[in-house]
């Protein structure tokens, strides 16, 4: 696996071993990843981050506990809505106004 990785401002590519998929996740091949101004910021050095950034991807699920998953296409979504708001209920959960990032 390889992985740009931000720490101090910098950028680096890092090679690992392939992850393993903890239980209730989804293990994904990356097909296509994006760089959005939130990356551009954190390179900058905004809220301290160092990790791997990625949060705008396309991938292929390789493997999980349900295996209709494995082999579709999927895409990352960085808000988790209730699901139970007038908001949630009308399809609109970006205005969940419990929505977290």
């Amino acid at each position: 696996m390889i992985a740009v990785h931000l720490q101090d401002r910098n950028v680096s590519l890092r090679r690992g071993a392939k992850p393993r998929r903890p239980a209730g996740h989804a293990l994904m091949r990356l097909i296509c990843g994006g760089i959005c101004n939130t990356d551009i910021e954190l390179l900058r050095g905004y809220y301290g981050f160092s990790g791997t950034p990625g949060h705008e991807f396309v991938a292929e699920v390789v493997d999980a506990e349900d295996t209709a998953w494995v082999g579709k296409r999927v895409t990352g979504e960085i808000n988790l809505a209730c699901g139970r708001c007038e908001w949630c209920a009308r399809g609109l959960g970006r205005h969940c106004p419990t929505r977290t990032v």
